[in-house]
């Protein structure tokens, strides 16, 4: 598949030109866009009622959802606690009106999608003011396809600016197929999409600058680190992290990038407090976070058969091989300083949730966030590699690249391609065993093989 697409590729590219370089886009962005949007599993869950809220503001102008009145209305208001303690947990109830329950960045962004939608007649509404499931998962379907294939070129061209064409096209299409891009950012419109699109752009930014030796563009650079914190709370990361860049390398850009930011996170105080009565959602609020569970979570989000980043991108292992073996060579120490840190702070934050384990899902969902820059750190290594001036088995590491990319993809094809991984939440060696952290079973493996027989044994039943 990748040879294929590196193939036509080689072909387009034989003269050069930038017309060409479009063209090569066009077919990146279609190639993937198709298989994503065949892969058959879709993952409508905390998703759900998002791109009603977006037609609720396109055409209400408000984000209460009772303007559509048979919604259900939730039992209880805040943070429910656990998912299975309200009858619609996607819901709040916030100043005597429902409203969705996660971050609202996503429905806003997607707006003008959904009126694309909504104009070839595809809407998440029925006529009666019920939510119309059909229509809501085919609005998410294609959005989410549409972003991470649009999110495919945008990593197509960071490679790009470093790397042989041939190269950057794995890198993309590597990225696009082997990681949680297939297996959950593109199987519905969960807040990682949004979020790892907006990342991704942020990344093509900086590293565009630091290529071209260039200043930061501080007002599009702002808007793009502050909507990834109305996307999802782990935006906060970004806001820390790149702030913290900007005055290092770009101080003279320093005061317009935090004034901007600073203009867009009073709107989104405004905003939540006009909706929820709170500064923040309830969504983000720091009661969701808890150290008693750490190193498990930390174990478990890194190297477990069920939410493991390093069992289910197992391409992570060679970007920290290149990291480590050639990290004299980094053509941007300091952007590759910035990728890590948000990497390691990502994680910080997922052990202290209390919901690291993510829920119904496959894999290392919560790892989502963490692509583009596991992506910049892979081009910056590999652009090393090349120009390390040190004796090196260079066909040697390309050919464990090539294996490992290989398995990645594999696995997050599973996810994309088989029900059976997600019914995997659901069994019993999941809900009432360490199921997670159990190497017998597997989640990419369920459907291929059976759950050991000594898990009723185990459990009483």
């Amino acid at each position: 598949m990748l040879a294929c697409v590196a193939s036509m590729a080689g072909e387009l590219l034989q003269g050069g030109g930038a017309s060409r370089m479009v063209r090569l886009q066009i077919i990146v962005f279609l190639f993937s866009l198709a298989i994503f949007l065949i892969s058959p599993v879709v993952q409508v869950s905390d998703s759900r009622y998002s791109a009603l809220l977006s037609e609720c503001l396109l055409h209400h102008g408000s984000p209460e959802l009772d303007e559509y009145y048979k919604v259900p209305v939730p039992w209880l208001t805040g943070d429910a606690g656990r998912p299975d303690e309200a009858n619609e947990y996607q819901l709040v109830k916030a100043r005597g009106h429902v409203t969705y329950f996660f971050g609202h960045g996503s429905s806003m962004l997607s707006m003008p999608l959904v009126a694309v939608m909504n104009a070839a007649g595809v809407s998440a509404a029925t006529p009666d003011g019920r939510l119309n499931l059909v229509g809501e998962i085919r609005i998410e379907r294609v959005i989410a396809s549409v972003l991470m294939a649009a999110l495919t070129c945008v990593f197509l061209a960071m490679a790009a600016m470093m790397l042989p064409m041939t190269w950057s096209i794995v890198v993309a299409i590597g990225a696009a197929l082997g990681t949680q891009i297939l297996s959950t950012a593109s199987r519905g419109l969960w807040a990682h999409t949004w979020e790892i699109f907006l990342l991704g752009l942020i990344a093509y930014s900086l590293l565009s600058s630091a290529n071209r030796a260039v200043r930061i563009h501080p007002v599009l650079l702002a808007t793009l680190v502050a909507w990834t914190y109305y996307v999802r709370p782990t935006g906060s990361i970004a806001i820390v992290a790149v702030t913290i860049y900007v005055w290092w390398m770009h101080r003279g850009e320093f005061i317009a990038y935090t004034a901007t930011l600073g203009g867009w996170l009073a709107a989104f105080v405004i905003y939540n407090w006009s909706v929820f009565g709170t500064i923040v959602p309830p969504y983000y609020m720091a009661s969701r976070l808890r150290l008693d569970d750490f190193f498990v979570a930390l174990y478990g989000n890194l190297l477990s058969p069920g939410r493991g980043l390093l069992a289910f991108v197992p391409t992570t292992l060679f970007v920290i091989y290149l990291v480590v073996r050639y990290r004299k060579y980094f053509a941007h120490r300091q952007l590759a300083i910035l990728a890590f840190a948000q990497i390691i702070a990502l994680e910080m934050l997922m052990a202290t949730n209390r919901y690291w384990s993510a829920g119904y899902c496959y894999g290392p969902r919560l790892f989502t966030d963490a692509i583009p820059w596991l992506v910049l750190l892979a081009i910056l290594g590999l652009d090393a590699m090349r120009r390390a001036p040190v004796p090196s088995h260079h066909r040697t590491e390309i050919a464990a690249a090539i294996f490992l990319l290989v398995v990645s993809v594999a696995i997050n094809a599973r996810g994309a391609w088989s029900l059976e991984v997600l019914d995997w939440n659901l069994t019993e060696a999941v809900l009432y065993s360490n199921g997670l952290f159990d190497w017998r079973y597997p989640q990419f493996m369920a459907g291929l093989i059976a759950p050991p027989k000594d898990y009723r044994a185990k459990l009483g039943r």
